[in-house]
C-alpha cells in the first residue's frame, strides 16, 4: 500500500488516477495525508529543476563518508584502500593530518560550493495528470529483457564500516561471490557476483553498496555438464541363485 508520497507517485506512474490510502492511517493517524500530499507535491517540483536530476527522491546523493563525516581518500594518496578501525584507523588520521598540514586551507579550492542563487525550475512543473501511466510503457513480459544486461555490485571501500553483513548474507544465502580480507576486513565482490542485491540490502549504511552494470559476460557454473562420465550413476549387478 502506499506508506509515503514517493510510493503514491509510483502508483500514479503505474496508470492509478485515485490513491487509496488505509494501512497508514491506522499505523499513525489522519494527519500523514497532509505529508503525503506535500511530498508529492515536492517530488514534482524536484522534476523541473535539472541540478537536480541525479537526487533520489526527496534525498541528494551520499557523498562518500564516515559517522557522518567527509571521508578522505586514502586510495588516491598511497595507491590502497585503509579500513576505518584500529592501527588502520590510526594511519588514516596521521594521513589526514599531514595533508591539511601542506595543504592551504583557505585556498578557493577549498571553499564551499556556493549555495546562491538557488536553483530554480528551468521547465514547467508536471502536474499530477501529466505522470499518471508514466511508466506503463516500460511494462512488459520478461522475454522482452535483455539478459545480456546485467548489474554487479560495487563495494564503497571508504564508506564500509566493515560490519560483514554482505560478505554472511552472500556466503549464506547468495553465490559466495564476497571475499572478507581477514586483516583489513575490507570486502571485495568477485566475478561470480549475480546482481541478487542481497548484499545491498542488509548493508546499514546508504549508498556504500551500489548495482552497476556488468562488463564482462557472465557463465552461469551450472555443476557438471549432463551427458559426461562423471555424473553417470555407477551400475548394480544382481546376482540371481
Amino acid at each position: 500500500g502506499i506508506d509515503s508520497a514517493e510510493a503514491g507517485l509510483q502508483f500514479l506512474q503505474g496508470g492509478a488516477t485515485v490513491l487509496q490510502v488505509c494501512s497508514a492511517v491506522h499505523n499513525q493517524e489522519y494527519t500523514v495525508i497532509d505529508d503525503y500530499i506535500t511530498g508529492l507535491k515536492t517530488l514534482l517540483y524536484l522534476r523541473s529543476v535539472e541540478e537536480l536530476h541525479n537526487w533520489d527522491g526527496q534525498s541528494p546523493p551520499t557523498a562518500p563518508h564516515q559517522l557522518g563525516k567527509p571521508v578522505l581518500k586514502v586510495k588516491d594518496i598511497i595507491g590502497e584502500n585503509l579500513p576505518s578501525f584500529g592501527p588502520y584507523l590510526a594511519k588514516r588520521q596521521e594521513l589526514k593530518d599531514r595533508l591539511y598540514k601542506e595543504k592551504d586551507l583557505l585556498s578557493e579550492e577549498n571553499m564551499p560550493e556556493p549555495q546562491r542563487p538557488a536553483n530554480a525550475p528551468k521547465k514547467p512543473i508536471p502536474r499530477v495528470k501529466d505522470v499518471i501511466g508514466l511508466a506503463l510503457s516500460r511494462i512488459g513480459t520478461y522475454g522482452d529483457l535483455n539478459n545480456q544486461e546485467q548489474v554487479v555490485a560495487l563495494i564503497d571501500e571508504e564508506m564500509c564500516i566493515n560490519c560483514g553483513k554482505c560478505y554472511m548474507t552472500c556466503n549464506d544465502s547468495g553465490y559466495q561471490a564476497i571475499k572478507f580480507d581477514a586483516q583489513t576486513h575490507l570486502p571485495t565482490v568477485t566475478d561470480d557476483c549475480t546482481g541478487c542485491t542481497l548484499c545491498l540490502s542488509v548493508c546499514p549504511i546508504i549508498d556504500c553498496i551500489s548495482m552497476v552494470p556488468r562488463t564482462t559476460p557472465y557463465i552461469p557454473k551450472r555443476g557438471i555438464p549432463l551427458g559426461t562420465g562423471n555424473n553417470l550413476l555407477p551400475g548394480v549387478s544382481m546376482e540371481t541363485n
